[in-house]
């Protein structure tokens, strides 16, 4: 029988789609509607992350609602007579707090199979970020330029996020909440100064990986739970990267990197990256009508093994139908050498997304996913896997001065696989639960 708090976990996304529609109606036609689009390889003209240019995700990765034009942190900063200073200089900060609850109905265990950032600690509230950034972004309007950027994270994400050799060992393996320097690179960047961006930049450090659709970030991700697409790739990488943007509808990019989520080198080998973007020149709103991303990487990811090559191919394509209604589809195969012991391991996934602005401050969400793994190395659960996510992404005070910055995300997930028992002796499983974001 369902909980109680799930029964209203789950009016909460009906109603908020059913006042949605009905307020859509009744409002003009928004011209600034989010869309969905990917987030995977590097595109031209890289977009706003807190109003702000984020170097390592694509123009054409928007966010589920948009992060306020000037952070209440830069705020802060001109309120003591800091931020013109720091205009003078490019350098901003900004960053956000998010937990979140996760409730089970039916099946699952403690941790939730198949979950990692929202299934830590069923039925409990979570602390899952506390992000800081400290950057000064490229200006790609310029002949030349100089960058670099920080990130610091704290919470129950930060478990997952780890790249080894870092920060692994800060915190016991039993503590909930973990910290991590998710991201710290230098950047440069040389081209034709021109309004389109063209040129070279490089970037040299830690940086959050291109590959994918979903975002590690909290208010870039689509849904407060991760799907199991991206579940089954790199969250980052340290090394060297290099992209050029031809003119707004076409990058291309090739990086050095010590592998998946690997800071200090443990089996003295390299691993490759590299990707592209195209998109249309027709825009519909602020976004390309249709744009299309690849990323392959490869090289030796096990430790004390320089010979076996893990390689994963990720596709995404994203068209928008109007300022309203946007659709994305992403697609990945990995394998890997002797990943299941005596030969090789495979595993591959498509992932649908379909999003609707009913109005301009409530955002609709449906995610349906299927993951094979054909051996179990990914999941440990060998054969098809199956999700769908119902969810809405709400700003429920978008005129005031400092709650606008607030975000709520109720969801339904329901899991499903061929085998059974994987559930706590069932073959699916029903989770309600939401996130609530706040932006500073």
């Amino acid at each position: 029988m369902a909980r109680p708090y799930a029964l209203c976990l789950a009016a909460m996304c009906l109603a908020g789609l059913i006042a949605g529609s009905e307020a859509a109606q009744a409002a003009e036609p928004s011209a600034g509607a989010p869309a969905a689009a990917p987030p995977a390889a590097e595109a031209p003209a890289a977009p706003a992350e807190d109003g702000k240019p984020c170097p390592e995700k694509p123009s054409t990765e928007v966010a589920p609602l948009p992060l306020p034009e000037t952070p209440l942190l830069m705020e802060a900063w001109d309120a003591v007579g800091l931020k013109k200073p720091m205009d003078s200089i490019g350098l901003q900060t900004y960053g956000w707090i998010e937990s979140g609850f996760m409730g089970r109905l039916t099946g699952g265990y403690h941790p939730l199979p198949l979950r990692l950032f929202d299934g830590l600690r069923p039925n409990n509230l979570l602390l899952n970020q506390v992000k800081l950034t400290i950057e000064r972004p490229i200006d790609s309007t310029k002949a030349f330029d100089l960058g670099g950027r920080a990130d610091f994270l704290y919470g129950s994400d930060a478990k997952f996020m780890h790249s080894l050799g870092l920060t692994d060992t800060v915190c016991g393996p039993n503590e909930i909440n973990d910290c991590d320097l998710q991201q710290l690179y230098i950047q440069g960047f040389a081209g034709k100064g021109n309004a389109e961006g063209e040129g070279l930049d490089i970037l040299f450090g830690k940086f959050s990986s291109p590959i994918g659709y979903e975002a590690t970030d909290a208010p870039s991700a689509p849904l407060y739970s991760r799907g199991l697409l991206f579940n089954s790739g790199p969250y980052a990488h340290t090394g060297v990267k290099a992209n050029y943007t031809f003119g707004p509808e076409a990058s291309a990019y090739v990086a050095v990197v010590r592998g998946w989520d690997v800071f200090n080198d443990d089996n003295d080998a390299s691993s490759y990256i590299v990707g592209g973007a195209l998109s249309t020149k027709e825009q519909v709103g602020d976004a390309p009508r249709a744009s299309l991303l690849l990323n392959v990487i490869t090289g030796p990811d096990q430790a004390d093994n320089s010979r076996d090559y893990r390689t994963l191919v990720d596709v995404t394509g994203a068209y928008r139908w109007n300022e309203r209604l946007s659709q994305a589809l992403n697609f990945n195969y990995g394998t890997e050498q002797h990943g299941a012991d005596p030969g090789p391991s495979h595993w591959s996934g498509v992932a649908h997304y379909l999003q609707y602005a009913f109005t301009d401050n409530l955002l609709g969400t449906w995610r349906a996913e299927w993951f094979q793994d054909t051996d179990g190395v990914v999941t440990g659960i060998q054969g098809n896997l199956y999700e769908m996510t119902w969810g809405v992404s709400i700003t429920p005070l978008p005129k005031h001065p400092i709650l606008r910055n607030l975000i709520v995300r109720p969801e339904i997930r329901w899991d499903w696989t061929d085998e059974e028992g994987v559930f706590a002796g069932r073959n699916s499983q029903l989770t309600a639960g939401f996130d609530v974001i706040f932006k500073f």
